[in-house]
């Protein structure tokens, strides 16, 4: 599915309440477009081949960050959960002292299965724990179709290789409790390593690989291919995003 101008617009349009009485305020942004070998969401295979893009907008207003994001999605597999998503998300950032909260929204929308469509309120804790080491726990709650919590645990470092290089690794967990068809408990674990690539100013190239393991506990409502409970999965990808 080819995305139409009307429908750009429409994306577009999530992001104004931003805009609304900061005329005056800076605006940042940023598109970003990738590849990925997979669509994985959570611990589950959603579908392979998953082109995306993306696009960002974000203001200060009163030491707050205000940011909206869209993004679109679509996979090149006839097994897929779905074949094409939409995510709209709107967040406000403060930092206090170390630690920074993050209050956001989504909207998970899929144009070919309304009754997938579902809606999420988050609330995310980050800060350096030491030795350049980044901890990030956040807590999602699925207030429509799933009426169920799920819960991440992340810790990041960045290794800086030059003034354009950066190799950044990742680990973290996943669980969920409360979720209508899930099982609760630590549904996956993952671990991820890429570079980011900046050889011009704003712009950056960010390959990937990723690993991660799926509970043998785990439903396979979200899986495609063999429907087996658990598995293991090597994704890689790449994304270039361009800020203004």
């Amino acid at each position: 599915m080819k995305m139409t101008t009307k429908k750009m617009m429409g994306l577009l349009a999530v992001a104004a309440p931003l805009m609304v009485n900061q005329a005056s305020a800076e605006i940042e942004g940023s598109v970003s477009a990738g590849y990925h070998s997979m669509y994985e969401f959570r611990g589950a295979n959603q579908g392979d081949g998953l082109v995306d893009a993306s696009i960002a907008l974000s203001t200060e207003y009163n030491g707050i960050t205000f940011a909206g994001n869209v993004w679109y999605a679509s996979t090149n597999d006839d097994e897929a959960f779905v074949d094409n998503e939409a995510d709209y998300t709107l967040t406000a950032s403060k930092t206090f002292g170390a630690v920074t909260a993050t209050l956001g929204y989504i909207f998970y929308s899929y144009p070919e299965d309304n009754d997938s469509n579902s809606q999420e309120i988050f609330l995310a804790l980050s800060g350096e724990i030491g030795y350049g080491i980044v901890a990030t726990g956040s807590a999602f709650y699925d207030f429509d179709l799933y009426e169920g919590f799920y819960f991440s645990f992340d810790l990041g470092k960045s290794f800086e290789i030059n003034e354009q290089l950066a190799f950044n690794l990742n680990a973290g967990l996943g669980l969920y409790e409360g979720y209508d068809g899930f099982d609760d408990g630590v549904n996956h674990y993952y671990i991820k390593a890429g570079f980011a690539w900046t050889p011009k100013e704003n712009l950056t190239v960010s390959p990937y690989v990723k690993f991660t393991d799926a509970s043998s506990d785990f439903p396979s409502d979200f899986t495609t291919g063999s429907g087996e409970f658990g598995d293991e999965n090597f994704i890689t990808g790449v994304t270039l995003s361009v800020a203004f």
